[in-house]
């Protein structure tokens, strides 16, 4: 078994915020023309809240009830989201199997699986074992009573898996990955003002905030699958009740967990992690799958607004704004907020500072990367240098392959799971720590304030890698391996923060705690022991006796060997 153990005023108008866990920019001013808005507000879904199988046949796309739905036998490459179902039985795999709370105490108290969100959801499918393709089903609720928050003791488990595969079982370019996350819930009725799918389309259920996805096509073009997401703004995951949905809420006194998981496969490559001393405990089983238990507890993220007129905002935000056009992918998704007056040119114009001069946006930016990391440092003294609300959080996923591009070939090239990266940052790099001038670096940003503009805003970040993955970078032996962690600020000064460095059953663990911001960066140093030798013109005599501990030598005068060491 390995056991994963971490010892570890606004520039424009003020965005409000709704309550802690949900809020989104409130601002009326962020669609009105030339105004251009940065939100950072990170999440981590899936591309769909609900289980979904697609295929291609160019120029069409379909959805596909199984991968032997005859109206997808022409494609080659399926797509998935598989939203996992609670084990039912013992030889069930690709479930979620137990859910608890721990208190202050340590004490567990075990959750009851309630319900899904939506039963006999339109689009799920049965798992196909040989292409790997797990079944997909959609979240499930559960009933902690021991860890009660403002609205009751329901929680949304929503643990799944996004991937590509064609027919011979081989993953596509972009590869697949996992998450998980653990969500205080309440049921809320929205009313019945909107349908579920948009005109045109069969099965159209007036009222039912409701998500799946169907065929459409309109004359002339390729058939392709359209996904409905009406929730609205509030709501979080769609139900089959009129007009109800879940909205989330905040955590409340108890806000540690445990949720355990059977794989059929081990998740690959590098985990991200919103949560605090997470353990992860990965037990293979005889059918090659893994039990996956995960330990953590809750964390809060600065939510981060900016907005503003584009004649007022200064040139280094609107330089950002120009880069961005020109590399979406670097920085997010965007919205044109206004459309009485849009334009199908609009992403054209994002390119240029004349362009975006007639058109407004709002902007989700990505946690990741450079140009994030970027942004939230310009834009941060422009908000007072404070967050706009905290959202409490508690999520693992895999990183992506956009986060792992130029990563050191020692975190991609073996599979299974190699470490995770756990920050309450708003903005951090992309991918595994960086390794440059013989340290593991990480770069972390954020406002250095609390909402109240007053209290500092205090990071966490915890590090855990296979240790034959840090050997591998550093070009170790099998001996030992000793570390430390250091934070630095923005002048290259350390930062006061509590850290603690271990190693247990293959894995090295790091943790900062306490830090401040707004853009230090974390510094891990690895390094090793020398191996001690016995000098070949060297004898031992008869009261004494050589200890061994790995490829360290010892030779001793005592009855016994040190701690660690045994005699050979």
């Amino acid at each position: 078994m390995l056991v994963l153990t971490l010892f570890f005023s606004l520039f424009g108008s003020t965005a409000q915020a709704g309550n802690d866990t949900s809020w989104i920019p409130t601002d009326k001013n962020y669609y009105e023309p030339t105004v251009h808005s940065l939100a950072f507000m990170d999440k981590l879904p899936l591309p769909q809240e609900h289980s979904v199988l697609t295929t291609w046949s160019n120029p069409d796309a379909f959805v596909c009830k199984s991968t032997s739905d005859p109206k997808c036998a022409t494609g080659n490459v399926f797509e998935y989201t598989s939203i996992l179902k609670v084990c039912s039985s013992n030889d069930d795999t690709d479930c979620v199997s137990e859910v608890n709370s721990i208190d202050s105490s340590g004490q567990s108290s075990k959750g009851n699986f309630s319900k899904y969100t939506v039963t006999n959801h339109l689009n799920e499918f049965p798992s196909d074992p040989k292409l790997g393709i797990p079944q997909g089903s959609m979240p499930s609720i559960w009933t902690l009573p021991n860890a009660p928050h403002a609205s009751g003791s329901e929680y949304e488990v929503f643990a799944g898996n996004h991937g590509q595969v064609n027919r011979n079982g081989e993953q596509g370019p972009d590869g697949s990955y996992f998450q998980l996350s653990l969500v205080p819930v309440v049921l809320k009725d929205f009313g019945k003002t909107r349908q579920s799918i948009s005109a045109g389309w069969s099965q159209s259920i007036p009222g039912i905030y409701y998500d799946y996805c169907a065929d459409s096509k309109e004359s002339g073009k390729a058939t392709y699958p359209d996904c409905s997401h009406v929730n609205g703004g509030s709501c979080l995951f769609a139900t089959s009740d009129q007009g109800k949905c879940y909205a989330e809420e905040s955590f409340g006194s108890v806000q540690r967990f445990n949720v355990k998981i059977r794989l059929a496969k081990e998740p690959n490559g590098w985990m991200h992690g919103r949560m605090t001393d997470p353990t992860i405990s990965i037990n293979r089983v005889s059918t090659g799958g893994v039990n996956l238990s995960v330990t953590a507890g809750a964390t809060s993220v600065p939510m981060v607004y900016q907005t503003g007129p584009w004649a007022s905002l200064p040139a280094s935000v609107q330089n950002l704004w120009v880069k961005c056009g020109k590399d979406p992918q670097a920085c997010g998704e965007f919205w044109l907020a206004r459309s009485p007056d849009a334009t199908s040119d609009y992403k054209n114009l994002t390119q240029t500072l004349e362009g975006n001069s007639q058109i407004n946006l709002i902007r989700y930016v990505n946690a990741f990367g450079s140009v994030p990391l970027q942004i939230m440092s310009t834009i941060a003294p422009l908000i007072d240098n404070k967050s706009q609300a905290l959202s409490s959080t508690w999520s693992m996923r895999t990183l992506s392959n956009i986060e792992m591009n130029g990563a050191n070939g020692c975190f991609t090239s073996t599979p299974g799971l190699k470490g995770i990266v756990t920050t309450n940052s708003p903005a951090y790099s992309a991918g595994p720590p960086e390794y440059k001038d013989g340290s593991l670096n990480y770069q972390v940003a954020a406002p250095h304030f609390n909402p109240d503009g007053t209290t500092p805003f205090k990071g966490n970040y915890n590090l855990v890698m296979r240790l034959d993955v840090a050997r591998c970078i550093y070009g170790f032996t099998s001996a030992p391996i000793q570390a430390s962690i250091s934070v630095l600020s923005a002048d290259g000064n350390a930062d006061i923060a509590t850290s603690v460095t271990g190693e247990k059953e293959g894995w090295i663990s790091l943790r900062a705690n306490n830090f401040q911001f707004s853009s230090p960066v974390i510094q891990v140093k690895l390094s090793q022991a020398p191996v001690e030798k016995i000098p070949s013109n060297k004898k031992v005599s008869a009261k004494q006796m050589t200890c061994i501990k790995g490829k360290l030598t010892k030779v001793v005068s005592t009855a016994t060997c040190p701690a660690g060491y045994r005699k050979r």
